[in-house]
């Protein structure tokens, strides 16, 4: 530990009231009640801290971890006054999938508020996602492939949860998510924003994604266009009405025998494609 962690007051009582507040932002109404958030492991915080600054509010890091990660305790220092060295045993009572770094933040770490529209933009709508993992790393693949927002529909798991956050490995800080009571909410958002919605179905008439991304070379494809890629609930899929809503129902061939693509395998090759096409027309 380094000498300037050493000159600050370890927390070592795992059963402090300043401990069991924070643990317990693992639930969505502790969340909800206290407007704070909870962030877990190196990674997310390390994010937090240099794309939300200002929503920090403590930093916790294990004794061991302080040297270890020293870059994210230097940049945490920088956004707040308050990074604690914790005992392994604290630490383990603020979360147990830290990896030895956790932090609590207000709940407008995540912005809600999309960017005006641009013209040829991706979005991302996802229609009653329950899993975190699932959720998390779709955020993760839309920001590393330029979508401008994330829209959830209600029911979906929300983007503050400790488990997305550490799925989308802090891109919930670099990307909005925007929250919206219904599928028809989210139909009407996408095309006042001139978008065309893409539901992931297959099925007779259903567009082929290797086409469309064939003829994005000639700058005729829908990819070229603004639009949402729509991906729908992991167990379900996308529901008939929701289906009936969308633009337009996009396949994605596959070659081998697997009977179909996990959703966020599936949103992995989407957003990919859409990345492709909007390269070319630039």
């Amino acid at each position: 530990m380094s000498s300037f962690a050493e000159r600050l007051a370890i927390l070592d009582n795992p059963r402090a009231d300043r401990v069991r507040r924070v643990s317990v932002l693992v639930g969505r109404s502790a969340r909800s009640r206290s407007g704070l958030m909870l962030v877990e492991g190196p990674q997310a915080v390390r994010e937090l801290v240099r794309f939300r600054p200002g929503a920090v509010r403590d930093v916790y890091v294990r004794e061991d971890a302080w040297g270890t990660h020293a870059d994210v305790v230097d940049a945490a220092r920088r956004a707040t006054r308050w990074v604690h060295p914790v005992t392994a045993e604290v630490s383990a009572a603020l979360s147990r999938d830290s990896q030895g770094v956790c932090a609590v933040a207000s709940a407008d770490a995540v912005s809600r508020e999309l960017p005006e529209p641009s013209v040829g933009e991706t979005l991302v709508v996802l229609a009653q996602g329950r899993d975190p993992g699932n959720v998390g790393t779709i955020i993760r693949t839309a920001d590393a492939f330029g979508a401008v927002g994330v829209i959830t529909v209600s029911g979906t798991v929300e983007a503050a949860s400790p488990k997305v956050v550490r799925a989308s490995a802090g891109s919930v800080f670099h990307i909005p998510v925007c929250v919206v009571s219904s599928f028809e909410e989210a139909h009407a958002l996408i095309h006042r924003r001139s978008a065309a919605l893409l539901g992931t179905s297959g099925g007779v008439g259903s567009l082929d994604l290797s086409q469309m991304l064939a003829q994005g070379v000639s700058g005729r494809s829908r990819l070229s266009q603004s639009h949402a890629w729509v991906f729908g609930n992991e167990a379900k899929g996308l529901s008939g009405a929701e289906m009936r809503l969308c633009d337009a129902l996009v396949s994605i061939p596959m070659t081998g025998d697997a009977e179909s693509l996990n959703v966020a395998s599936a949103a992995t090759a989407c957003l990919f494609a859409s990345q492709t096409v909007r390269g070319m027309t630039l």
